[in-house]
């Protein structure tokens, strides 16, 4: 039940914060005040430099990278079930090592996990528009084609007198 919990957690929460309309806002204003930034380097022909704009830009834009941050954000919570944070108890002990490795596997899993949800939800989504308008446009070839075979089929049951009928 956790790992499901925490899958559903993940791709939903990746997927809002990469698609989603309310974060629409937040992502503009941070791509807006990256690109300024940006700008301004290559303006002074500095070298790029760390800027947290630029870096959660380049985050938001990306389903595996939002992935990874989820997949800890939601292993620090739904997997662990205590808290990871370094305490003067555990420090010299194995426990702490194995709950950074667990954290980071769930990124890991997020990573995974995003873009697999992301693919699945396209295909569900966004793709049965399409689909059903393909289905449509099969269904009305096909009878406009039948339709039309049917007009150039003669009729043989319609013979004119003039025809004889063969005997053998």
């Amino acid at each position: 039940m956790p790992f499901i919990l925490f899958s559903l957690a993940t791709i939903g929460m990746t997927l809002i914060l990469v698609h989603g309309t309310i974060f629409e806002g937040v992502r503009a204003f941070i791509a807006a005040e990256a690109n300024r930034i940006q700008r301004r380097w290559e303006k002074k022909d500095l070298p790029p430099r760390f800027s947290l704009f630029v870096v959660t830009n380049k985050m938001l834009t990306c389903i595996q990278c939002t992935g990874f941050w989820c997949g800890l954000f939601c292993g620090l919570f739904l997997v662990t079930h205590e808290s990871v944070w370094i305490s003067w108890s555990n420090l010299h002990s194995h426990i702490l090592l194995n709950r950074v490795l667990m954290l980071f596997c769930c990124g890991a899993a997020g990573s995974f996990l995003a873009p697999l949800g992301n693919a699945l939800c396209d295909w569900i989504f966004f793709a049965k528009e399409g689909l059903i308008q393909k289905l449509t446009q099969n269904q009305q070839s096909h009878h406009e084609e039948m339709s039309a075979q049917e007009s150039e089929i003669p009729n043989d049951n319609a013979r004119t007198e003039a025809e004889p009928v063969s005997s053998q």
